[in-house]
């Protein structure tokens, strides 16, 4: 995965239908943190992302999407997505769409808690302190995204979290019952 890995980069682009413009800043972050949230998750592009002031960055890609601009706007690529890239690039677009906040709150979170190894709050903690520019609302957004897709919940997470919203739903239909009746 050498000189081609830019490649699959462009693949994953198409597939989530982001046409990047090397001149727009958002563009260039949006990149950083899409490659970067794909490399959390698993999906090894070949560019390893380290943390800077706007959370996770490969200067790698960097010289890639400067390099290959062309490429990068037309979305020219002779690489294909494997059906679980297909899937992961699906998921990644749904939850985060193509917006850089959420994006950047969500790769920066994602880092400290896979790459670091921090437990979920103080993950937290160190979004806030490297962000203190982005709202409480903006970054529990961004987390929860993040939380979303980086994350596989337990049978035991499921568990919980179906006791826990049983107890609403159950109040609900009460609640529907005696309008209804």
């Amino acid at each position: 995965m050498t000189m081609e890995k830019y490649r699959k980069v462009i693949a994953f682009f198409k597939e989530l239908g982001f046409q990047f413009d090397i001149s727009r800043f958002d563009d260039r972050l949006i990149a950083q943190k899409l490659v970067c949230l794909l490399d959390l998750r698993g999906i090894d592009l070949g560019y390893s992302c380290s943390l800077y002031v706007r959370g996770p960055y490969s200067p790698d890609l960097t010289q890639d999407l400067y390099a290959f601009t062309r490429e990068f706007e037309t979305l020219e690529t002779g690489s294909r997505l494997n059906a679980a890239e297909k899937e992961a690039a699906g998921e990644l677009g749904r939850i985060f769409g193509l917006r850089p906040v959420p994006l950047e709150v969500g790769a920066t979170y994602g880092y400290y808690a896979l790459r670091q190894g921090s437990d979920p709050l103080e993950a937290v903690r160190q979004v806030k302190r490297l962000k203190p520019f982005y709202s409480e609302a903006q970054i529990a957004l961004g987390v929860s995204k993040a939380k979303q897709f980086l994350f596989t919940p337990t049978e035991k997470d499921l568990e919980a979290l179906k006791e826990e919203t049983g107890i609403w739903q159950r109040a609900s239909l009460t609640s529907l019952g005696r309008k209804n009746g």
